[in-house]
């Protein structure tokens, strides 16, 4: 069952392929995941409530910084978010509990209800536990967040205050032993204070510690890529009780291991094809058993002599990204600045969004990528190209369409208008006060398929909030019969309440690309981004186009008047569905 705090790898390999989405597929899951929780243990976000405070956890979320990821305590490490087990989300600074660049605190007694999701709290007094990051989004890149990070915290010996959790402290969660710790930083190159730092504002004032950006990068997208192959192959992994999230943590473990059995450096060992594989393997291992645990039978051993060179497609992929970060990412460069580690950070992206999307193993626009960074002659088009991605208005998902070849990638002009959206795609300035309706076009054909779908939005607050409470009415119909009835799942009108923000703005700057959309929904917690994404003029009729990424998919949605004035806010599901009046002929009951 798909679980509404995670996405898991196999998800996202359909991620930023427009053309293969459900038109419909960013409300269904709002309709039909409540239904299918419960009867679906370990769901993370159906319980609605924070356990009463006892003992509070806090701290900060950075790969790039995820607003809105979930943390929970993995009081058994077993790489998912049991029903008991507490949780959070994460703020839009990705910090957790408390939030020391705004003196707020989550878990205070006067915490709003907004606030209060950001506290993690337990009634269970913890000492030594894994604390886990999952879902949410990389503000860095602007994109989801895929997989999972880790920090192992003893409460006994240690604060459980002001954690940061990362890459880095991914590595040794499971890495308790001094002597072995101590091996693992040699490795790294780092030194054990090095797992404290927060390297995108390592001097509290905005510096980037380069070396210790590039290195995190380095171990977690490899990590990613890696995680994605096995992932996809053991679907069973983030889809049934008793699994973890994905296969991100047993990579992590393995890849510890590897480099503590390894007398290379961690650069020279993650350029190993050979040691990729082994870090494979040894994770495919531990899936195995994990099927085993849940009575699953396991697909065929890609590592057997029956599936042979299952691997050597991931690793060799796996095994560039060092070099390109080190292209992209200097982490020799004491001046690095934070637009400069975002364009570095997006362009790396691109490789690994079109692997974790490779459906088979000769997608020749991921070997063009790496060739395109890495071929010295194309140096300037390299930096035009993370010059245009440093922007706010970049455009990943076009990118990542793009094979990176031929005469439309070989300008400066090019390769920057293919990083960014449109001219006519503006920034969102006000959203409080304001309401808007987005709706999917195509409405299917009679008799066969009778769709319709629309969203009206009312955001509360004053013009210059950059976050706030809102309502919205849902109607989602899919498949509908000719005589009017609906299916399981749909409904002609639902209202619904969640909160709002916008994504790296400011009190004294509001514009956004990214409005970040929290939807509560029969006690569950479901989020999406809402981005600009142009104008398009349809039978004579210019719409305003809006892209909700949800969930692992993509959708771009439209609407005729954009953003307006709130008027009347509907308080029940009839008032929504006279809101949302159905765009079918009357004759089919709708």
């Amino acid at each position: 069952m798909i679980r509404d705090d995670k996405k898991t790898n196999s998800e996202f390999s359909t991620w930023y392929s427009l053309s293969r989405f459900s038109r419909f597929s960013f409300y269904k899951p709002l309709l039909i995941l409540p239904i299918l929780l419960s009867g679906c243990g370990g769901t993370g976000q159906d319980d609605g409530s924070v356990s009463s405070f006892n003992q509070q956890f806090s701290g900060l979320a950075v790969d790039g910084y995820l607003a809105r990821a979930t943390v929970f305590i993995d009081t058994d490490n077993n790489g998912t978010r049991d029903p008991w087990e507490p949780w959070a989300f994460t703020d839009n600074d990705g910090y957790y509990s408390y939030n020391p660049l705004t003196l707020t605190d989550y878990c205070a007694a006067t915490a709003t209800e907004q606030e209060r999701q950001y506290c993690l709290v337990t009634n269970v007094e913890y000492s030594n536990v894994v604390i886990r990051i999952d879902s949410g989004y990389d503000v860095l890149t602007g994109e989801p967040f895929i997989g999972q990070m880790s920090r192992r915290v003893n409460a006994q010996e240690e604060s459980v205050s002001d954690s940061v959790i990362s890459p880095l402290t991914s590595l040794f969660a499971n890495v308790e032993d001094a002597s072995e710790r101590e091996t693992l930083l040699t490795s790294l190159e780092i030194d054990e204070s090095d797992l404290d730092v927060d390297y995108l504002n390592a001097d509290g004032s905005g510096e980037v510690n380069a070396s210790l950006l590039n290195t995190a990068l380095k171990i977690h997208k490899v990590v990613t890529v890696l995680s994605d192959r096995l992932t996809d192959t053991y679907e069973e992994i983030g889809e049934s009780y008793g699994t973890p999230n994905d296969a991100s943590s047993t990579v992590y473990n393995e890849m510890a291991q590897a480099l503590l059995g390894s007398t290379e450096t961690m650069d020279n060992a993650l350029e190993n094809t050979s040691v990729l594989v082994s870090i494979l393997d040894g994770a495919e291992e531990n899936l195995r058993d994990i099927y085993s645990d849940i009575d699953e039978t396991p697909p065929t051993d890609m590592g057997s002599a029956t599936e042979s060179g299952g691997f050597e497609r991931v690793a060799e992929v796996a095994s560039s990204i060092p070099n390109l970060i080190d292209t992209l990412l200097d982490g020799t460069d004491t001046e690095l600045t934070l637009e400069e580690a975002v364009g570095g950070a997006r362009a790396l992206e691109t490789l690994v969004i079109k692997t974790v999307n490779e459906e088979e193993t000769d997608d020749s626009s991921i070997d063009n990528v790496i060739a395109f960074f890495e071929d010295s002659t194309k140096t300037d088009l390299v930096e035009a190209l993370v010059q245009s991605l440093s922007q706010d208005s970049a455009d990943m998902s076009s990118l990542t369409e793009n094979d990176f070849s031929g005469e439309d990638f070989d300008s400066v002009e090019e390769v920057s208008g293919a990083a960014n959206l449109g001219e006519d795609a503006s920034a969102f300035t006000q959203v409080g006060g304001l309401q808007i309706r987005v709706s999917d076009l195509d409405l299917g054909s009679a008799p066969a398929s009778l769709d319709d779908a629309e969203l009206e939005f009312y955001f509360n607050g004053e013009a210059n909030d950059i976050d706030g409470s809102f309502q919205a009415c849902i109607k989602y119909v899919d498949d509908a019969n000719v005589n009017g009835t609906l299916g399981d799942g749909n409904t002609q009108g639902e209202l619904v309440s969640g909160f709002w923000s916008l994504l790296g703005a400011s009190e004294g700057d509001v514009t956004s690309y990214s409005l970040l959309i929290t939807i509560t929904f029969l006690g569950t917690t479901y989020q999406t981004i809402m981005k600009p994404y142009g104008t398009e003029t349809v039978e004579g009729v210019e719409y305003n186009k809006l892209r909700f990424d949800y969930d692992g998919e993509i959708n771009v949605w439209h609407s005729e008047e954009g953003f307006t004035a709130t008027t009347t806010i509907p308080s029940t599901n009839s008032e929504c569905a006279a809101r949302l009046p159905s765009r079918h002929p009357a004759e089919y009951g709708l």
